[in-house]
């Protein structure tokens, strides 16, 4: 008599071994994603902050040259998060004629940030 053994299907091992890496990459994919989901709120955060920046240094530049000067900070609450604005004013730089405004936006999201923006205004 012969007796063939061919059986269908899976055992229980490899049964828990499929399930185990099925664990292990799900929880990496999740990882990943949470990291992602940082990432784009930071740079989301980013831009708002360089938007702010840049209405400051479009708002001083178009004050007469004798009305700039140094001033701030101001804070910004946009989507829940605190914008500081702090900006300087230096006359006779970067060249003689000139003055060079520096507004920087400090924020804090999961960590804290500075960005500057820097330009140079006719006296």
């Amino acid at each position: 008599m012969i007796h063939s053994s061919n059986k269908c299907g899976f055992t229980l091992i490899e049964v828990l071994v499929a399930m185990g890496i099925f664990s292990i990459t799900f929880l990496a994919l999740a990882a990943g994603a949470g990291s992602v989901m940082r990432a784009n709120e930071t740079s989301y955060n980013s831009t708002i902050a360089t938007s702010l920046a840049q209405d400051k240094v479009e708002e001083l530049k178009a004050r007469n040259g004798s009305v700039l000067i140094s001033e701030g900070p101001v804070t910004d609450n946009v989507g829940g998060i605190d914008f500081t604005r702090a900006w300087t004013v230096t006359p006779n730089s970067p060249v003689v004629g000139t003055k060079q405004v520096d507004v920087t936006v400090t924020w804090q999201d999961y960590t804290p940030h500075v960005l500057t923006i820097s330009s140079a205004v006719l006296q």
